[in-house]
């Protein structure tokens, strides 16, 4: 847990230059030469609207995760960073993706990605545009941990999440049906749980809809409500 937490770093770490370099790549990636803004957002996604993407895109592929085959922090799947359609092919042809393993893989191998990602307490997460043909979808769906992974990991502990990532969903407990048992606490990597002598607390503004908490909760106390 503490890896999660602002301020945390570990002996091999993400620099915060590393990280600002990284924020660059992202700002300028958002932004053509000729000044026209290429709208996209760095979404958190979840299994339910993640598993759509992938069942509507033509082509898939999948090369193994850099950060965590960089970082080696934890022992979490490697083989887990999805192409859809023309970020497949190139995913498949570009010689600086040769030494991630691309492979194509059918749309039931990349659920079953998706599912056991799920299971390993991933966070999905891919850039989705907002306007034009691919307008609401993404190109590269990331299966992410909070101790490897820069994007998420780094923003977590230098405190940029709510700076560089959209939620797509929000979380909703019936605390009637709550126990406190703390099991969500556990999956989440955002902080918007927490134990507190009066029991679970939950700070909605720190819930990005990854949806990690609800298939694990064991009163089914938890839901996801998608954002428009």
């Amino acid at each position: 847990m503490a890896h999660k937490q602002q301020g945390y770093r570990f002996e091999n770490d993400w620099s915060l230059k590393e990280m600002k370099d990284d924020l660059d790549g992202l700002n300028s990636a958002l932004v053509v030469p000729i000044n026209v803004e290429v709208k996209a957002d760095h979404m958190v996604l979840n299994y339910d609207n993640i598993k759509q993407y992938v069942e509507e895109a033509k082509t898939i592929s999948v090369i193994d995760c850099g950060c965590r085959t960089k970082m080696k922090h934890c022992d979490r799947p490697i083989e887990v960073c999805l192409g859809l359609n023309d970020k497949a092919e190139k995913f498949l042809t570009e010689p600086i993706y040769k030494e991630k393993r691309p492979h194509r893989i059918s749309k039931e191998e990349a659920i079953d990605i998706l599912k056991k990602t799920n299971e390993a307490g991933l966070v999905h997460m891919a850039y989705v545009h907002k306007d034009g043909e691919n307008e609401g979808k993404p190109d590269v769906i990331c299966s992410c941990c909070s101790c490897c992974c820069e994007i998420l990991g780094a923003t977590l502990r230098y405190g940029l999440s709510p700076h560089v990532l959209k939620a797509s969903a929000k979380s909703e407990t019936e605390e009637s049906k709550c126990t406190s048992c703390g099991v969500c606490v556990e999956r989440c990597h955002f902080g918007a749980r927490k134990m507190a002598n009066e029991g679970l607390e939950y700070d909605k503004n720190l819930c990005f809809g990854c949806g990690l908490c609800v298939n694990t909760c064991p009163t089914q106390a938890i839901t996801l409500k998608q954002l428009k």
